[in-house]
């Protein structure tokens, strides 16, 4: 794959927030057919797995949170109860990327989580209903290339904007 060294170029010289919008924004747009794989691949018992199977930035907000607790109930202050927060996550490896996307069902309690589990990989009593691995096999490589395409509109757009800001500004 050729042309990523550019693009990296142009998001360097963007602001960190909007070169990290634009990657998100890419790479949620670049994965949508692999999520709509999954949800055609789901099984149709109730619908609710296909109905739940969603793209997110997001991470795991509980990661941290006992620790911060630890250090605010033990008087630290609040900066040292959020740098325990950053390594607690650190240490799981979450936010180690400068931008992330997650594809697969919504949270949405233990049991229904599990179910979910159970479908991908089977258990002793039931077979495996795989859904995510066969989306991801099928679109690995169509999410790759629209990475490429998707992250230049995306800074296009960006540039723009910036540009507009600019002349903005300089109207007042």
């Amino acid at each position: 794959m050729s042309g990523l060294k550019e693009l990296d170029v142009a998001l360097g010289e963007m602001s960190k927030g909007a070169a990290r919008g634009a990657l998100r924004r890419a790479l949620t747009k670049a994965a949508e057919p692999m999520r709509a794989a999954a949800e055609r691949n789901a099984p149709e018992d109730t619908g609710a797995l296909k109905r739940s199977i969603a793209l997110s930035s997001k991470i795991d907000n509980r990661a941290g949170k006992a620790e911060y607790a630890a250090v605010m109930k033990g008087g630290g202050s609040k900066a040292q109860a959020a740098a325990a927060l950053r390594d607690a996550r650190r240490a799981k490896g979450i936010g180690e990327s400068f931008a992330e996307v997650f594809m697969g069902p919504k949270k949405s309690g233990k049991r229904k989580a599990i179910k979910a589990m159970v479908q991908e990989f089977g258990s002793k009593k039931q077979a495996a209903q795989p859904y995510m691995r066969p989306a991801f096999d099928a679109e690995a490589q169509n999410v790759i290339n629209g990475i490429k395409s998707e992250l230049s509109t995306e800074i296009d757009k960006s540039v723009r904007r910036a540009r507009a800001r600019a002349a903005k500004k300089a109207g007042k």
